[in-house]
């Protein structure tokens, strides 16, 4: 154990629990491991993002609206909630805790709630609501969320409370944004309303933890557990991503709605297709070259902000008014 902390007595029985399965895992071949960390791909922040994307752009656009409102909605009470209790990763809790060292570079900062199993259960809990008559594949993706989860468990980098208030996160988004959509939808104008509650909402939230949060510093050797100023540089770009999803979506909902079923499926494609490389390869540099390399704050901020817009107001302009391109 750590010196310096002092875990609440909940703590013990989970990491108890997580010994049991690191003992299972360090007994098991490499390439479980490997599933399992292909697995929490489908909980990150980029593969949710293409998913709403393409139902935006090319199936349909209410529930793109919807499903870009449930990952932004994520993404700012998920790190608020990360920000506010500076949980720490389990083998900071307990050094008997061996994560698998293929997570351990995917798993900095704080560790509540679970991102993953948030992400996840909003995004693909979303569309197994949306086609829940369809029940096999209803089934298929409420196993791949909770399997998900599990991984995040398996591989030791989440106690099960991170996990489960991760995934209660995200099941109480889908029904609540779902509410908040159909109520915009009886007028437009309300829109207006809807984006003003969610800024003014995330602007206090994201100077809460840039400036009036006072982090815990705890240290092992000279070094810091956790730095909370690469911690609220993370949060504060994907709030800014976040920021240009949500007012992206609901500034063409009011003044340049389209219908992705008034085009061809060839066309459809096409731009699913053009919009996914063209999202990869920007989404691959930018993390590359900006958020890895803590760009200052500012110009991180604008950037996230602006890949936001593009993906759900110029893109769908582009292909909306400019048809010959």
């Amino acid at each position: 154990m750590i010196d310096c902390l002092s875990n609440p007595s909940w703590i013990n029985p989970q990491i108890d629990f997580l010994i049991f399965l690191q003992n299972i895992r360090l007994g098991c071949p490499d390439y479980i491991d490997k599933f399992f960390l292909s697995i929490t791909v489908f909980g990150e922040f980029w593969l949710p993002t293409l998913i709403c994307a393409i139902a935006y752009w090319c199936i349909d656009f209410r529930v793109g609206l919807y499903l870009f409102t449930l990952e932004s909605f994520n993404v700012f009470l998920t790190h608020l909630f990360k920000m506010l209790a500076c949980v720490y990763r389990p083998w900071i809790l307990d050094s008997r805790m061996q994560p698998s060292a293929l997570a351990v570079p995917f798993a900095k900062g704080y560790s509540f709630p679970s991102g993953h199993s948030a992400m996840s259960s909003s995004i693909l809990g979303g569309v197994a609501y949306l086609i829940r008559r369809k029940r096999v594949l209803c089934a298929l993706l409420i196993c791949l969320v909770l399997l998900i989860g599990f991984s995040r468990l398996w591989l030791g980098v989440h106690t099960p409370q991170d996990v489960v208030c991760g995934l209660t996160l995200g099941l109480i988004l889908i029904f609540g944004v779902n509410q908040i959509i159909n109520w915009a939808e009886e007028n437009k104008n309300r829109y207006w309303y809807l984006m003003t509650i969610v800024n003014i909402f995330a602007l206090i939230s994201l100077i809460y933890i840039l400036f009036f949060n006072t982090y815990r510093m705890d240290y092992l050797s000279g070094e810091l557990l956790v730095n909370p100023m690469k911690a609220k540089y993370f949060s504060a770009t994907v709030y800014g991503y976040s920021f240009g999803i949500i007012n992206g979506c609901f500034l063409c909902r009011m003044f340049c709605p389209f219908n992705p079923k008034d085009v061809s499926i060839k066309r459809r494609i096409l731009r699913g297709l053009l919009g996914a490389l063209g999202f990869i390869l920007l989404s691959k540099f930018v993390f590359t070259y900006i958020v890895m390399n803590t760009v200052a704050l500012k110009p991180a901020l604008l950037i996230m902000f602006l890949i936001g817009i593009c993906i759900t107001l110029i893109y769908p302009l582009i292909f909306t008014k400019c048809k010959r391109l």
